[in-house]
Order: structure tokens, then sequence, then C-alpha cells
């Protein structure tokens, strides 16, 4: 059979866009996403959403990976706008438990699929909602390769760090002059103090999502060490609250020694931002001990 020039042509497209794409981005799924952790991790499969909830938030609070500007903004992660979503016509809602108290009103939009994002495990639940997002995008082996990677920069950030194991490192948000946001069991980030193998105990009761709410005075009893400072948020200028007297006095001479981390590290995120986190933390530590 003779074929023609066109037909020609349209074969040899076809296959190098075969060769050329993976196949699970041939027909890329809509997603709407309710919660800026899951967001993270659909980017970091290399799936771009069509809508998320308060998407300049996200780009406030995680500055890996970044959101497209053209994804759609929701509204409120648990008072979205309906009526945006029925005209993005998504073919997955991403949600969280605490979003089944409207599950009447978004199960008539599209097919919810829950991931569990408060648990006494971060970093498992975090791998676990990984490898939960790659098999609804059917493409299981991607949570793997992307995990393999992970996995690697936390080996290397765990060798680095092997010299900083003598001093209690404490996980704090300053919230204002007089108090603090401590972490603890429970939280992502006290998960990943464990994966770099330093000191993670907390003296220190913390509540069912990890956290603690001290008054500096509670921190002057502690055993000296390393008040590792995460931003509550970035527009905020921590300038202040480090100038004021009881802070000064927190960090005598024989006192904890400040590490300030960098914004971008939301607590809310992650297997991207626990790697970021551990990364982070231990280059404020070379820096400040070198």
């Amino acid at each position: 059979m003779v074929m023609n020039r066109r037909t020609l042509m349209k074969g040899a497209l076809a296959s190098a866009a075969l060769f050329s794409f993976p196949a699970w981005a041939k027909s890329a799924p809509r997603w709407v996403i309710l919660d800026w952790g899951l967001t993270e991790m659909t980017l970091l499969l290399g799936i771009t959403p069509v809508g998320v909830a308060a998407p300049d938030w996200y780009r406030r609070l995680f500055s890996q990976p970044s959101l497209p500007s053209e994804v759609a903004d929701v509204g409120l992660l648990f008072q979205p706008n309906y009526e945006t979503l029925f005209e993005l016509r998504p073919t997955q809602l991403l949600v969280t438990p605490a979003h089944r108290m409207a599950e009447a009103q978004l199960s008539r939009i599209a097919p919810l699929s829950y991931f569990v994002t408060n648990s006494s495990q971060p970093w498992q639940q975090a791998q676990q909602n990984l490898r939960q997002l790659a098999k609804l995008a059917d493409n299981g082996p991607r949570a793997e390769v992307v995990m393999a990677s992970l996995q690697q920069r936390l080996a290397v950030a765990r060798q680095q760090a092997v010299r900083f194991k003598d001093k209690p490192i404490y996980l704090l948000h300053p919230l204002d002059t007089l108090h603090v946001l401590a972490l603890g069991p429970g939280s992502l980030f006290f998960d990943v103090l464990a994966l770099l193998e330093l000191p993670h105990t907390t003296p220190f009761a913390v509540g069912a999502q990890g956290y603690a709410t001290l008054e500096l005075e509670q921190l002057t009893q502690l055993p000296s060490g390393w008040l590792a400072l995460l931003p509550s948020w970035p527009e905020i200028d921590l300038t202040p609250v480090l100038q004021s007297p009881l802070w000064h006095t927190l960090t005598r001479p024989d006192g904890h020694r400040l590490l300030p981390l960098p914004d971008g590290l939301s607590t809310e995120g992650g297997v991207l931002t626990a790697v970021r986190f551990a990364e982070a933390l231990v280059k404020a530590l070379q820096e400040a001990n070198p």
C-alpha cells in the first residue's frame, strides 16, 4: 500500500511524541487540591494541579516547588469557592479528613481522594502520601524515583551533621517577644532531627500535632543548646523580637545559641520540605560553628 507524504508525517510526529514524553503525562490529571503539603508533593511528582486553595499563601510559605501562575485560586482551605470548582471541571479533588464536613457538597463536583496529614509519624505519613499521589496518577514508580533522590540528599546531610551531636536542638517559631511555638514529637521537623541522628528529646509536653506554646522564661530552664528559629510567616521580621531584653538573656555566653533558619520551610510541608529543612539546618550549624 502506498502511503502519501501527509500520512508519513503524521506517523513520524506521533512516534516522536510517544518517545519524547512519559506515558503518564499524555493525559495529565485535572486535580484540585485543598492542602498545601499535598500541593507540594503533587508538583514534585511533575503534576500541575488545575486549582489550589489559597495559592498565594502556598507561594509565601513554600519556596519549592514553585506553583505556576496559571493554577487557579479556588478559595480558602476549608471554604472553597464552589462555583470556581465547578468551572474547573476537576477529575479529582484531593482533600484531608478535615474536609469531611463538606463531603456532600464537594462530592457533587468530583470524586474525593482523602489523604491523612496529621500523624504521630509525619515523615512516614508524608512518604505514604507521596506514593498514594503517584498511584492516583497511575505512575507509582515515579514516587520511588523521587524518594531515592531525596534519601540521597538526606544521607549527605546526615554525614555533615555528625559533629553537631553535643548540644540539644530546640525547634521554635517565635510568636512575640514573650512566647514561642516549640516543635516536638508528632511534628515533621522533629522527625527530621531523628533522621539526621541529632539530639531529639523534648523536656516539655506537646499536643497531638506536635506543638507546645512556651514562655521564653521556660527556655531559660532548659539545658543550653541551639535555638533553631523558624519564622512563623515570611512577612514577619524577627529582628524586633530577638532584640528584646529577654531574648538577650537567653543567649548570654553560657546560655543558648540562636540558629535562624530561612523562610520557605513550612511545618505543613511534605517530603521535599523535610529534606530542605534538613539541609538548611545543617548549613546553619556549619555557619554558626565552622
